[in-house]
């Protein structure tokens, strides 16, 4: 054999080699089989058995004694999808991660001395959407049938955020004693984005899980991501002022919050938001703002067809509360206004004063609230109040 031909042959050898590899690194990759541990595997098929007549929902037979989840239904299913996840391409955290999220996004701190809508075990926390009476029942009937399935769970040794699903719509028997588990996309990429923070599972939450998104917001308080902000300051001010522009101060009901103590909490990040996303020719959620600075010393409208707010704002909040309020709201409109207004910005920065100064000059009380607390430790507002005297007349002042 020529030295031309050997190179050829050795040549050859070495692409169907390459391609053999491939195939089976290819093959290796796409391969996605959810293992149950062996150990757990008779458990498993028992829940799944008991859970075909879970609170008598079974439609094929009549139960005598339907089953009641508890807790080891939580755990199980946990367990099969801390698999899959995994599959997926989810990142296991340490504890110290998971800590420090589940305080960033929940608002979790200390576990040993918790909110009145959180109930620690030593195994998962329970994030309750509901009232204090439920609170309190459920924390009476641990993990109670039904209500199970409303609330959300963060699995201490799993480190995942979990959305109760019972084992009977994850794992599939079938008739060979094999079985099929499914994953649902959302239990993949709330847990990347919350605790890989995996920008891609945000995409396709923004698309495909808003509403998850938005209770993220909206009950639980995190603002810290901007394209959350985004969707639901949009969305509820479109909602809100497609009647009226005014109504558009719904948006306060996001900013400016009462914890379960009944104390102020200012959503700092949704301020800078709006801070961030202001500019000459857009300035909508400022305004919005304004009109709310306003309500909440004359109070929502008395006729229910005009009325915006569940409370009315000013019944809802204390005189040193709505000044705090007040406050951040002028820190970031009042240099607004200083930046944008112009001849040429009219049209749209059209009032002829802020919001501070009208208010000022109704409710002077509110200035030496502001003063008396420091400035509320807004580093603009000193400054901001030493203006005041150089703006417009307030809307609807008549002359001296």
């Amino acid at each position: 054999m020529t030295t031309k031909a050997i190179l050829v042959f050795l040549f050859t050898l070495f692409i169907i080699s390459s391609c053999k590899n491939k195939i089976k690194q290819n093959s290796s990759k796409n391969k996605q089989e959810i293992m149950i541990p062996t150990q757990l595997i008779a458990e498993v098929k028992q829940h799944l058995e008991y859970q075909k007549r879970v609170d008598g929902d079974d439609e094929d037979e009549i139960i005598e004694k339907p089953y009641k989840r508890n807790s080891r239904d939580l755990e199980l299913a946990s367990i099969v999808i801390f698999e899959g996840l995994k599959n997926n391409g989810f990142r296991p955290i340490n504890d110290a991660v998971f800590n420090q999220r589940i305080k960033e996004i929940f608002g979790i701190d200390n576990l040993k001395n918790p909110h009145y809508k959180i109930h620690v075990t030593d195994n998962y926390i329970t994030l309750f959407g509901l009232q204090k009476e439920d609170y309190n029942f459920l924390i009476r009937n641990e993990f109670g049938s039904g209500a199970d399935t409303q609330n959300y769970y963060l699995l201490r040794k799993e480190h995942l955020f979990f959305e109760f699903q019972s084992l009977r719509y994850i794992i599939k028997i079938n008739e060979d004693s094999s079985y099929k588990i499914t994953i649902e996309p959302y239990h993949i990429h709330r847990n990347k984005y919350l605790f890989n923070n995996d920008r891609a599972s945000l995409a396709w939450l923004l698309n495909n899980d808003k509403d998850f998104l938005s209770t993220l917001l909206e009950t639980y308080g995190y603002d810290k991501e901007p394209k959350i902000n985004k969707l639901v300051l949009d969305s509820i001010y479109k909602d809100y002022t497609q009647l009226n522009p005014v109504r558009g101060q719904y948006i306060a009901t996001l900013l400016f919050v009462k914890d379960s103590f009944n104390k102020l909490q200012i959503r700092k990040g949704l301020l800078k938001y709006i801070e961030e996303n202001t500019n000459a020719t857009d300035n909508h959620f400022i305004y919005a703002l304004g009109y709310f600075m306003q309500t909440l010393y004359d109070g929502d409208a008395k006729d229910p067809s005009y009325k915006i707010f569940d409370e009315d704002p000013s019944k809802k909040f204390t005189a040193v509360e709505k000044a705090e309020i007040v406050a951040n709201i002028a820190n970031i409109e009042n240099p607004a206004i200083e930046k944008y207004k112009s001849p040429e910005s009219s049209d749209v920065w059209n009032l002829p004063g802020s919001s501070l100064y009208n208010l000022s000059v109704s409710h002077p009380e509110v200035i030496k609230i502001i003063e008396q607390h420091n400035y509320f430790g807004l580093p603009k507002m000193k400054e901001i109040i030493a203006k005041l005297h150089e703006e417009a007349p307030p809307i609807g002042a008549g002359p001296e």
